[in-house]
């Protein structure tokens, strides 16, 4: 059996994808979603006898029935990874599928078609459509709720992906047949993209869209009136605008828009919403249309996982749960195709470096997710198809970006007023792409909350900043040598003032770098087990100034919309690592990088 593993990896590293070119019109709107990438059948050939003969011994076991169907697929699942290349991972979850069907197990088969959507970088929808059909074939009335849920969105999504290459071709002629605009913008409505969607809109003067892009002449446009305007559009299949005008109401609501009877109404249009596509969904799984909607009532499992695999073309990150680190720890996948974030339990604690000042005690009722990393370069491009930093590395932490970046222009996105953020944002992109509006950066308490990870000391080893004359002493800068990269574990300091580097001595072999960030996870963890809060890159957060101290703060709108950067960075001194460590910059200056957060309610 591990030759017959050996040949398969010997086999599949031979794989090669084939690679679509963009398609675009000169109308700026779209890049259409056409672009499917699915190994070829060269690559499937020469990959099938090997996978072929590892599921042999099992599938004559079935026929003997010395094994059952579902342990077939069971061992089909479990090979894929070990499989490299698409060809292999394809062949491996069409024996699962088709297995868990005849031993009508449908949720496990629907498992295996979300887990190979996830997977291979581009399967055209076409295929989900094949799979899920065949499985159906096996299944009675009533049954395989979830695969009939899949087949219906892939068949709108094959219908869709013609809609929108032939809209597009017509559009290439003519830029400004509005006929055209008007069914590429359902299209991509069908085809669940809605930040391209909103761009088509907005190209057509809707001023629905025109607000949710964040644009100057949305005019007095806000939350409600979109949300009245998707609600009553016209379509031909009106349930996607239903659910995005739902999205709407919540956030008209969270922003205080809507009262009395407006609310009333505004509460029975999101019931309404939220109950489509619900008994195509069984009881095991969360209802897509629920997923879809822009809030997080619950979630299970000390950390959150995002699937980020699929790259910047996707239309849907899925998110997983787990209870605990993965045995062996935190491995490269978590630091490039996903982003874990680890869940903080509500609590109270004291912010600032005076914890007997009772007037910034600070109470969380809820508890919220923050990133176990710092956001890499990798994940963030996989999200936006871009990379800003100046100092590059697929695990290095993006840098080199600023508030306006992540959510939008402030004026626009005016936090905590405004909870929005613009769809072309990495927030914005998350959260379309997860279906999950909690996505955020974190508030500057949330930060110091998380980093503090329970305790009382400037920082979590248990040592202080020392105070008066001894601020700069060599014991204070060894006490960072362990916990972040700063100047301190540097080989070479440069010119900086020379009370930052009283302490001379060697890199500490940890960044490979003697004059930039390092990787993620090099230095140790807090006590909750997030790495990198001190040094590295400065760290973006939320707030305006200083967070409104009490329960639940959600920060302030007063001073000069400066915005909190916490944690110290590679080219600050170590007092600038610590817990209370923080200054405050211009929302537009690239200053430095951030982890997610996912808020709870």
């Amino acid at each position: 059996m591990v030759m017959k593993k050996c040949l398969l990896k010997a086999a599949l590293v031979r794989n090669v994808f084939a690679v679509i070119g963009k398609m675009c019109f000169c109308v700026a709107v779209a890049v259409p979603l056409t672009a499917s990438a699915m190994p070829t059948n060269e690559e499937i050939k020469d990959v099938q006898p090997v996978v072929n003969e590892l599921m042999a011994e099992h599938e004559n076991a079935y026929r003997a029935r010395k094994k059952s169907a579902k342990d077939v697929g069971d061992v089909a699942f479990s090979l894929v990874g070990e499989a490299e290349g698409d060809a292999a991972k394809y062949l491996l979850f069409k024996y699962a599928v088709n297995y868990y069907s005849i031993a009508k197990d449908f949720d496990k088969a629907a498992d295996a078609l979300e887990t190979m959507q996830s997977q291979i970088k581009v399967l055209p929808a076409s295929e989900v459509q094949a799979l899920a059909s065949m499985a159906l074939n096996r299944a009675g009335k009533g049954e395989a709720q979830r695969i009939r849920a899949m087949l219906r969105k892939a068949s709108a999504r094959v219908s869709a992906e013609k809609e929108i290459k032939f809209f597009t071709a017509v559009l290439r002629k003519n830029r400004s047949d509005n006929t055209a605009l008007s069914g590429l913008a359902n299209a991509y409505v069908k085809a669940d993209d809605w930040p391209r969607a909103l761009k088509v809109f907005a190209k057509m003067g809707v001023k629905a869209a025109v607000f949710e892009l964040g644009r100057d002449d949305a005019g007095d446009y806000n939350a409600l009136k979109a949300a009245d305007y998707w609600w009553g559009f016209t379509a031909k299949d009106t349930e996607p605008y239903k659910i995005h005008a739902a999205a709407l109401y919540r956030k008209a609501t969270d922003e205080g828009l809507v009262k009395g009877l407006l609310k009333t109404r505004a509460e029975k249009r999101i019931a309404e919403a939220e109950a489509i596509g619900r008994p195509a969904v069984s009881s095991s799984a969360a209802p897509p249309a629920v997923a879809a909607l822009p809030r997080m009532s619950a979630a299970k499992g000390l950390y959150c996982v995002i699937e980020l695999s699929s790259g910047p073309k996707a239309y849907r990150y899925p998110v997983t749960y787990l209870n605990s680190e993965p045995k062996g720890g935190w491995s490269n996948e978590y630091k490039t195709q996903k982003l874990v974030l680890r869940r903080i339990e509500p609590g109270t604690f004291i912010m600032g470096k005076d914890q007997n000042d009772e007037s910034h005690r600070v109470t969380f009722t809820n508890p919220f997710y923050i990133g176990v990393f710092e956001v890499t370069q990798k994940q963030y491009e996989l999200v936006t198809g871009d990379n800003p930093s100046k100092y590059l590395g697929n695990m290095r932490p993006v840098e080199n970006i600023s508030w306006e970046t992540l959510r939008g222009k402030a004026e626009k996105h005016d936090w905590p007023k405004v909870k929005t953020v613009a769809p072309d944002t990495f927030i914005g992109l998350i959260r379309a792409r997860t279906r999950l509006d909690g996505f955020d950066l974190p508030s500057q308490a949330q930060w110091e909350y998380a980093c503090r990870a329970g305790t009382k000391t400037d920082r979590y080893d248990g040592s202080n900043i020392p105070r008066g004359k001894d601020h700069w002493s060599d014991s204070s800068l060894r006490r960072i040598w362990h916990l972040g990269r700063c100047v301190v574990n540097q080989k070479e300091h440069g010119s900086e003032p020379d009370w930052v580097f009283k302490w001379k001595h060697k890199s500490d072999g940890r960044g490979g770098y003697d004059r930039h960030t390092t990787k993620v996870g090099m230095y140790a963890p807090n006590p909750w087990g997030l790495y990198d809060m001190y040094g590295n890159v400065r760290e973006l957060c939320l707030s305006r100034r200083y967070d409104s101290w009490g329960t639940d703060p959600v920060g302030n709108n007063d001073g000069d919309g400066k915005r909190a950067v916490c944690g110290g960075s590679w080219n600050t001194g170590a007092v600038a690592c610590s817990s209370i460590g923080h200054y405050f910059t211009p929302p537009s200056e690239r200053s430095g990088g951030f982890r997610l957060a996912l808020q709870l309610k």
